[in-house]
């Protein structure tokens, strides 16, 4: 079974080990691209709030704003239609002002909430699972350390292959998932299809990688 990657030293972990991983190889590279002892890194832990198998593990400079950990969000895993978006504390919380930055919004152990389009909303959790003297690129606030690897879905109809392509008329009802080969044979118009990928976001809206 394929594991998530470390984009520090390029080893693979489960799920589980790759947080202990890089509480303890962040470190050993902090400062090696660019010292900077007056900046710090969090190590951000990314995830689904119903659906924690999607996950990403971020490195973030206390200086980024909250704008631009959306942005970094929304290009990687998000992004369909324009829709808004916000942080909060805990689920029902006021939202917290894009121009805040980490260093004022976390410490080391406490999380917020993000939520993608108000209509078919895409909740994650952001959890601070560290922070860290030091900056591992000075051109870039934040760098993606790890990400799942895809969750495996299997075609509604068949059982057998791994679901490629969803109908998004029929996925409410329970069969919206299938395989390159029994998509074939499914009523909807094309127009109803989008592809499985690798977000949280998967088959919603119109998200399509």
């Amino acid at each position: 079974m394929q594991k998530p990657l470390c984009g520090l030293c390029n080893n693979c972990f489960t799920d589980r080990g790759l947080t202990r991983h890089l509480q303890s190889c962040i470190p050993r590279y902090l400062g090696q691209y660019a010292p900077n002892p007056k900046e710090k890194t969090f190590h951000l832990h990314v995830y689904d709030a119903f659906n924690p198998e999607y996950f990403l593990h971020l490195a973030a400079t206390g200086t980024t704003t909250l704008e631009e950990l959306d942005s970094f969000l929304r290009k990687i895993w998000l992004e369909c239609c324009g829709h808004l978006s916000e942080f909060t504390y805990g689920r029902r919380g006021d939202a917290l002002s894009m121009s805040q930055k980490l260093f004022r919004v976390l410490n080391s152990g406490n999380e917020l909430y993000h939520k993608y389009d108000f209509g078919d909303t895409t909740e994650l959790i952001v959890r601070s699972r560290g922070l860290y003297p030091g900056v591992l690129q000075e051109t870039q606030a934040i760098h993606l350390l790890a990400r799942n690897v895809q969750p495996p879905i299997l075609c509604d109809r068949c059982g057998k292959a791994p679901a490629e392509v969803i109908c998004t008329e029929c996925r409410w009802d329970g069969e919206g998932w299938y395989c390159s080969n029994c998509i074939k044979d499914h009523e909807c118009d094309e127009e109803m299809f989008l592809n499985v990928v690798n977000s949280p976001r998967t088959g919603v809206c119109g998200y399509n990688g």
